[in-house]
């Protein structure tokens, strides 16, 4: 007949050790990922400052062009 133990107290200890270092491993893991956010949205940020004023550049530089087509065709 087979009988049912309780878990010593060693290995009571060692299976709350191995919780707390589960949520260590987590803990770590999520602070990783919250601080590689905030680079990655520096990096956007200066990306969109970027291309905003590459997109005003070619703006500008299109009006001129549809301005002297206009002039062209106006003749």
């Amino acid at each position: 007949m087979a009988t049912i133990s309780k878990p010593s107290r060693v290995d009571r200890a060692f299976e709350r050790v191995e919780g707390a270092l589960s949520r260590l491993e987590k803990a770590v893991q999520a602070r990783g990922a919250a601080a590689g956010d905030g680079g990655d949205a520096a990096a956007l940020r200066a990306e969109n400052d970027r291309l905003q004023t590459v997109t005003e550049e070619v703006k500008g530089r299109l009006d001129g062009a549809i301005g002297r087509l206009e002039k062209v065709l106006e003749g």
